[in-house]
């Protein structure tokens, strides 16, 4: 397995950040996938993140691999789902992993240190979502211990954003 580190993003990576998020953009349209596009997300979505220090980066063996943004912002369109844990909890936004590293452990890296910082802050759940035909990252979802609390609408998109949320409480051991 390869050297995964997970870090804050810095201000002078991110031109290769959205160089990396604009090929993983375009493997995932390939793959059938259309959650994202010109419109979703936007440069200043990352640099957003970036700014209020929510940006982490994923590097293996020393190369950018993959971004995300991690914190405790919830979408409004959460708000009528059937969540088991109470808030807040840690939540993972636009991550994206360079097409040429998928496959190496960098989505379990991110969800792992998502988890620790969560424990660290003292918090019991973690929760996300992805769109429906994602089936990429909701496998990894479920493989990292999730479970599907309902769908949403976002973006404007036809098609459902399947929810999921882990207890931290109930998963100690991890």
């Amino acid at each position: 397995m390869e050297q995964i580190a997970i870090r804050p993003a810095r201000r002078e990576e991110l031109e290769d950040i959205w160089a990396l998020v604009r090929r993983a953009v375009a493997h995932m349209n390939g793959l059938g996938n259309p959650q994202w596009g010109e419109d979703y997300p936007t440069l200043d979505f990352y640099a957003g993140d970036l700014d209020r220090g929510e940006l982490y980066a994923a590097l293996v063996e020393g190369r950018l691999a993959g971004v995300a943004c991690i914190n405790t912002a919830e979408s409004p369109e959460y708000d009528p789902l059937p969540w088991t844990t109470a808030r807040p909890a840690v939540v993972i936004h636009r991550m994206a992993v360079d097409p040429d590293c998928q496959r190496v452990g960098v989505g379990s890296a991110f969800f792992r240190f998502a988890e620790g910082e969560a424990r660290w802050l003292g918090l019991k759940a973690m929760r996300l979502d992805t769109y429906s035909l994602n089936h990429r990252m909701q496998a990894l979802i479920r493989k990292m211990g999730f479970t599907q609390v309902g769908e949403i609408h976002l973006h404007g998109r036809p098609l459902t954003y399947p929810c999921f949320e882990k207890d931290l409480e109930k998963d100690v051991g991890a």
